[in-house]
């Protein structure tokens, strides 16, 4: 028989964190107020009854997460849906032509692994540019007259 929850808004803080060290195993944070606490525990139930995010989300939050903690600015990597692995990217800039080779897990560039092309773009101009569009993935907008 399955156990209806409470609403997690007439629970009082004490409860409310037990509730979160039953499901993450650790305490909350010391200064986690109720509204934190009910996101938390929330999620958690959310989560366990329908499911979780989907790997793709997982991942591109995992990197936002690592690029926060390693002091660079975060972005999110680019779908790559539409390439395969193994493929080769090709692009000639100032003369000098460039080869990206696409992985499961990013792209091999110059006997380094980098998360997006944008990164890549930005290595060989020196300027930000979108990776995509850099190496020709993306189509240009038709200009309107």
């Amino acid at each position: 028989m399955n156990q209806v929850e409470p609403d997690l808004g007439t629970l009082d803080l004490g409860e409310l964190r037990k509730r979160w060290l039953a499901a993450y195993g650790n305490p909350p944070p010391p200064r986690a107020g109720r509204e934190l606490l009910e996101f938390g525990v929330g999620w958690h139930l959310q989560t366990k009854a329908h499911g979780g995010l989907d790997r793709t989300t997982r991942e591109q939050i995992a990197a936002l997460v690592e690029d926060v903690r390693a002091g660079r600015e975060p972005g999110l990597t680019e779908s790559r849906s539409d390439l395969t692995p193994g493929a080769t990217l090709v692009r000639e800039w100032n003369g000098r032509t460039y080869q990206v080779q696409v992985l499961e897990t990013g792209y091999l560039f110059e006997n380094r692994v980098w998360r997006s092309l944008s990164e890549i773009a930005r290595e060989i101009t020196g300027a930000r540019w979108n990776g995509p569009k850099f190496f020709g993935l993306r189509q240009k907008q038709k200009e309107v007259a």
